[in-house]
């Protein structure tokens, strides 16, 4: 059975490119690091044609997610996300005295072809809009990618406790098939 990357990019009629030659030993990585952080977690890894997401059944939350761009998919479904919990509230209540106001973010962004549902997670505003120099080279990468269809890209969600609020996220972009382009930004 092939791999989800080489199933990425059959779709996608793309070639793998070499610097993606260790990627499954950096998600086994990752995923171990994961577990030993969070001994209970129940991963498994969810295959969408155009993305892959690992996925924490225990903890309900997303643990990595990775793409390859394509042009946006669809208009973005504001009363779909309208009805998205209120992020805001979660924030609130998990983190009490440390509340940030978020907006639903994109583990994989719209405007790369990013879908709904599995793909939102609480964002800290400033940082999914730009507004502060973390979000400006947030935004900056995602641009990139939005800008380049065929780029391979992933999101990684870190965790401090057992919520689905991320304390901070690491952003990488395969620029050119050759260079990664790796950021990592605070989200609490």
């Amino acid at each position: 059975m092939p791999s989800a990357l080489a199933t990425l990019y059959g779709h996608s009629g793309g070639t793998l490119p070499a610097a993606l030659a260790d990627w499954e030993e950096r998600v086994d990585r990752w995923c171990d690091e994961y577990v030993r952080d969070f001994p209970d977690a129940d991963l498994s890894e969810m295959n969408l044609d155009l993305a892959v997401f690992q996925f924490d059944h225990a903890a309900e939350r997303v643990t990595l997610a990775y793409a390859l761009s394509v042009h946006q998919l669809m208009c973005r479904d504001s009363g779909r996300m309208r009805g998205f919990p209120n992020v805001n509230a979660s924030v609130r209540r998990v983190l009490g005295d440390r509340a940030f106001t978020a907006d639903k973010g994109h583990f994989l962004g719209h405007a790369s072809g990013g879908i709904l549902d599995i793909n939102l997670f609480p964002q800290r505003r400033e940082l999914n809009r730009g507004w502060s120099d973390e979000g400006k080279r947030f935004r900056s990468m995602e641009r990139h990618v939005a800008e380049h269809p065929g780029t391979f890209f992933y999101h990684r969600p870190l965790y401090c406790d057992g919520s689905w609020i991320p304390a901070s996220l690491e952003y990488g972009v395969l620029v050119d098939d050759v260079r990664w382009w790796v950021e990592r930004f605070r989200n609490i």
